[in-house]
């Protein structure tokens, strides 16, 4: 009785190990990768000011993005906040790669929001 309740223990304890390492693994990829892309973008736009009259334009390219394939999920951080408390809509999996498009393309021309918000906002969508 005691080996199997060990065993089962053991078992438990070793799921959970490899699935936090598994999440633990993509996330960290994931964050890596947009902290990358974002210090490429701001070096980008700090090395060609002009770049900063292009805001407007992309801000209309993530509003249409948003429009046209975002459905439920242009509702953002509200959708989220939504599910928290009521839990009528699921978090479309679509929002992270929009966030990162979103984040990118607001670095790329430069709109100041901070890197720390920005990774914060992604790390909602991907949890």
């Amino acid at each position: 009785m005691q080996q199997t309740m060990i065993f089962a223990v053991s078992t438990t304890f070793f799921k959970w190990l490899l699935l936090g390492s598994a999440v633990g693994i993509l996330s960290g990829t994931a964050s890596a990768f947009f902290l990358i892309s974002l210090d490429y973008v701001t070096d980008q736009r700090n090395l060609h000011p002009w770049l900063l009259f292009g805001l407007p334009l992309g801000g209309a390219f993530v509003s249409y993005l948003y429009m046209k394939l975002g459905k439920n999920s242009a509702k953002g951080n509200n959708l989220i906040l939504e599910q928290i408390h009521e839990g009528n809509d699921t978090i479309p999996l679509r929002m992270a790669p929009f966030c990162f498009i979103r984040n990118i393309s607001y670095a790329s021309f430069g709109r100041v929001s901070g890197p720390r918000r920005d990774c914060h906002t992604d790390g909602r969508q991907l949890g």
